[in-house]
């Protein structure tokens, strides 16, 4: 009986420090900036928009030394219209874009303001198919709230091949900033 009421014990200890090791959730935000740029010739003309909502899952590993890795999967969509002479054509793009960040938070306490950067992979599909990678930069501040982690930041992404290989008409613009707010647990 005292062996089982011990174990059970030892259990409920370990289970706050496990989850505290590794947390998952989602992050929602909006672009600041348009994911792609149509580009109009003598006699095509190109628009895009941008939906205003970016969402996606997120985990995060959290390492000794205020450290931690993180990785997101997240989701925005792109619309696109071409024009040519007295014809149009209108597309869509789902932009997925799965960047992996390092982070380190510069003090602990209840507010922990925190830097990460790292390496974003894209990937368009629709209308427009096309892969691209870019480097990522941002910054937030972490409020842990009981079992909550809410961490709203600013990301910033340079893309390296402005085109996405996405065709003549349609460029990925060179640079992207988001609003993002984090809900792990």
């Amino acid at each position: 009986m005292r062996f089982s009421i011990r174990c059970g014990l030892l259990l409920l200890s370990v289970m706050p420090a496990y989850s505290q090791l590794f947390s998952v959730g989602v992050k929602a935000g909006v672009p600041l900036t348009d994911g792609l740029n149509g580009q109009s010739y003598s006699s095509t003309n190109v628009t895009t928009s941008t939906q205003r909502w970016i969402v996606g899952p997120t985990a995060e590993i959290h390492l000794p030394f205020r450290l931690s890795f993180e990785v997101d999967a997240l989701y925005r969509r792109e619309n696109f219209t071409t024009t040519q002479f007295l014809t149009s054509f209108a597309g869509t793009v789902n932009d997925w874009q799965v960047p992996f960040l390092g982070k380190y938070e510069l003090h602990g306490g209840l507010l922990r303001p925190f830097v990460d950067a790292g390496v974003t992979y894209r990937n368009l599909s629709g209308s427009v198919p096309a892969n691209n990678a870019g480097f990522t930069i941002g910054g937030g501040i972490t409020a842990k709230l009981l079992f909550l982690r809410l961490s709203p930041e600013f990301r910033y992404t340079h893309w390296g091949d402005k085109s996405n290989g996405a065709g003549p008409f349609i460029a990925g613009g060179g640079n992207q900033g988001d609003f993002l707010v984090g809900f792990t647990f």
